[in-house]
């Protein structure tokens, strides 16, 4: 018995598992229906850690060894405050332009026989006509998932902070965090470079300052200039890019229910990712391997195969889902981090979901770690070390 599977959305997540089914079992037809053309992206780049890359490479290690040949590299994280840099070390990241990877997975589906359509809007998943299998790896905003919001049991909710994504032509030396404050407002930008010239550049906002700044009121040109004023010496002089970047609340999309008759939900369909925790690209491609895996280990039995995907992956982003609600509320308070000094402010967000314990800092950023407790061991007058 064969399978005909069909994907909607062209995303990471849809590629990767249409590949995978495609080249674990040839005699299946897949198919991918996207709404944009195969050249269009909308963003910059993709950061995965090593971890990330390490987990990823278990779907097709050769294809990931081949995207890593394009990727930027470093080991080190920086958190800027108060105009102080602090370097944090033993953290390794790779980053490579969102495009590049969307072609090299386009690539390896055409390769593979998975049969692409492109430019095709769904307004209605009856459209799609009849299959065993239905992955709605289309988003946030999700057009199979919300035609059947009360079976999947979908919850939204708006954070308070606001947010736009934007490039910048200064590559970062490394993953960076800026925190500004100017005139009782508090700004962040999170950057990171994605080829040797071109990074990507997230600014964010609470909702305090959303109103106080006037930015409530504002267009999105008129925030883009704002933000190029506020951080003048983060951008160099370099002008931000646009790529519809326009300034939104972070939107949390969680689901209940993970599959319905023959639709299953990957990605950002089935739950938002902050990125204050991770890509979301690498979560959705992570489940994609973890729906792959399911299919190899029950064959045709589908809804086997949904259940044992659940079964796995449910847990994980379960605890991924507890940390980002506590760095969530680490972002959406830190107007009163302001007044910490660098390295305490750098402490404070490094263990704010729970995740990362002082024993931990410790053995994966030593540099950092004896930098931290010099410090305060001055502060203090005297020699620390216990609490790390």
């Amino acid at each position: 018995m064969t399978l005909a599977i069909t994907i909607v959305g062209a995303g990471p997540a849809g590629l990767y598992f249409a590949y995978l089914m495609k080249k674990s079992y040839p005699g299946y037809a897949v198919r991918i229906v996207e709404q944009n053309p195969p050249d269009a992206t909308y963003g910059f780049g993709v950061v995965l850690s090593r971890r990330a890359l390490d987990f990823l490479a278990q779907g097709d290690a050769k294809f990931i060894g081949r995207l890593e040949r394009n990727m930027e590299r470093w080991q080190e994280q920086h958190i800027v405050h108060k105009g102080e840099l602090v370097t944090v070390d033993g953290s390794g990241y790779c980053a490579i332009e969102r495009l590049s990877l969307l072609r090299e997975l386009q690539s390896l589906c055409q390769k593979a026989g998975v049969e692409l359509e492109f430019t095709r809007r769904i307004n209605d998943p009856a459209e799609l006509g009849d299959c065993e299998v239905l992955v709605a790896a289309d988003g946030a905003n999700s057009v199979v998932r919300d035609a059947f919001p009360e079976a999947f049991d979908t919850t939204v909710v708006d954070l308070q902070n606001y947010f736009a994504w934007y490039g910048v032509e200064t590559p970062y030396s490394a993953h960076t965090l800026t925190f500004v404050s100017e005139r009782g407002n508090t700004y962040c930008a999170h950057h990171y470079r994605y080829t040797p010239v071109k990074s990507t550049i997230v600014t964010e906002v609470d909702g305090s300052t959303w109103l106080s700044s006037r930015m409530s009121i504002m267009s999105d040109d008129e925030r883009k200039d704002m933000m190029e004023e506020v951080f003048a010496d983060t951008l160099g002089g370099r002008k931000l890019i646009s790529n519809r970047s326009v300034w939104r609340r972070w939107r949390l999309i969680m689901n209940g229910t993970w599959h319905h008759r023959n639709i299953v939900l990957v990605g950002d369909a089935l739950r938002t990712a902050h990125p204050s925790i991770g890509s979301g690209t690498r979560l959705a491609m992570e489940d994609s391997i973890a729906l792959w895996r399911a299919f190899q280990t029950v064959g045709t039995d589908v809804p086997s195969a949904f259940k044992l995907y659940e079964q796995h992956r449910r847990p994980v982003r379960g605890n991924l889902n507890k940390a980002a609600e506590a760095s969530i509320a680490w972002y959406e308070s830190v107007a009163t981090k302001m007044r910490l000094e660098p390295y305490d402010f750098a402490y404070d967000y490094l263990l704010r979901t729970g995740v990362m314990t002082p024993q931990r800092l410790a053995k994966e950023s030593p540099d950092f770690t004896k930098r931290y407790n010099e410090l305060k061991g001055t502060r203090s007058g005297g020699a620390i070390g216990s609490d790390c």
